[in-house]
């Protein structure tokens, strides 16, 4: 399990912060006091405690992959013994094409999502995959939603 920061309380103010940031974390200071009305300097002021408090983690570019020559997306569900672990965290760090990889409950240890530019391409990862562990692929057809993180009301 990953250490947690406590859960900060937010307010309306706090709120209209994220979900500015959210909506475009290249916005400026200067557009998001004024999307929130506060100054300039209370508005890096909350962002600041936002980040400093683990609520905003990162700003991050989202890019297609298929402007990179990825065009195929899969998910790749995968059993593990608990022995094997160590071997999934080694394959992913040589493996930079899994572009996410959850640890979950249920049949599966984990659900990775894979780009790669053919099948070919996606046949080499998944075959490193299963010298780990049991897989099964399903390629993805489209991303039917792909949203912020919804925002608690009190």
């Amino acid at each position: 399990m990953t250490n947690r920061p406590a859960v900060r309380p937010l307010d309306e103010v706090d709120r209209a912060l994220i979900s500015a940031v959210q909506a475009d974390g290249r916005a400026t200071l200067a557009t998001l006091a004024e999307t929130i009305r506060l100054s300039v300097s209370a508005t890096r002021t909350r962002l600041r405690s936002l980040e400093e408090h683990a609520v905003i983690r990162d700003y991050r570019a989202r890019v297609e992959p298929e402007a990179l020559g990825y065009s195929l997306r899969a998910i790749v569900r995968m059993k593990v013994h608990g022995s094997l672990y160590d071997k999934v965290t080694a394959t992913l760090a040589v493996q930079p094409q899994i572009v996410r990889c959850l640890r979950v409950t249920g049949e599966f240890c984990y659900v990775m999502e894979i780009v790669a530019t053919d099948m070919s391409d996606l046949e080499k990862i998944t075959s490193e995959l299963a010298r780990v562990g049991s897989i099964t692929t399903d390629l993805i057809y489209e991303i039917v939603a792909d949203r912020p993180i919804p925002l608690p009301h009190d």
